[in-house]
């Protein structure tokens, strides 16, 4: 059964698991920092955090600090969230040259990062210019839902944060997040198109599924 959290501000949100226990997400800054106030941004369904990319001398990666770490209590393996006003400027920065060689990543661009149960990061988005972003191409808006399913395993911890220095970002809205059967469904994280009266696709399975047809078609371009 799939979740919701809608963002109303507070850092905790309580749930019921697959096995019908309580359960809780919490969601932090992985700076540590207070979570702070959220805004609202064009179309997203809910508020949503203020993640606008910044670097700070302790990052791993370039603009980690200001991302959030969403913990489960009870293990998942599919998660979303909505995003705004991602792919509108700056895509010049040069990332590291030692990001590039240890994630294998591209030399500039505005990118998404993703990161489950504190292991290796990822970059499943990358935009250089803005027609990078789904949700501009489809409706003329910067705001997406960007989804993951893991059917061969489970997490409890996402951490996710962007790169795109001297952008907003905002995180949040609708909270998306499943146990689901391992084995039912090939996983991936993809920006697709957002949450309108036309575009929103209801079900998560549904949205990461379309998500992964679009992340491989844009892989062979």
């Amino acid at each position: 059964m799939i979740q919701t959290a809608v963002v109303n501000g507070v850092g905790v949100y309580n749930y019921t698991d697959a096995n019908g226990n309580p359960a809780t997400l919490t969601v932090t800054r992985l700076d540590g920092n207070p979570l702070g106030w959220t805004t609202t941004y064009d179309n997203l369904t809910a508020p949503a955090w203020d993640i606008s990319p910044w670097t700070e001398p302790s990052d791993t990666i370039p603009g980690e600090k200001t991302g959030l770490r969403f913990t489960f209590s009870s293990p998942v393996n599919a998660f979303g969230l909505e995003i705004g006003d991602w792919a509108t400027c700056c895509y010049e920065a040069t990332r590291p040259a030692a990001i590039q060689s240890t994630y294998g990543v591209p030399a500039e661009g505005s990118g998404l990062w993703i990161r489950f149960n504190g292991g290796a990061a990822t970059l499943p988005a990358n935009a250089l210019s803005e027609n990078d972003n789904p949700g501009w191409v489809a409706e003329s808006r910067f705001t997406n839902f960007i989804g993951a399913i893991d059917d061969s395993g489970s997490f409890t911890t996402v951490d996710f944060w962007g790169d795109g220095f001297g952008e907003a970002l905002y995180a949040g809205g609708t909270l998306r997040f499943a146990a689901i059967r391992r084995g039912a469904i090939g996983g991936t994280v993809a920006p697709v198109p957002a949450v309108s009266d036309t575009g929103l696709l209801a079900g998560l399975l549904g949205i990461a599924a379309f998500g992964a047809y679009r992340m491989r078609r844009r892989a062979i371009r």
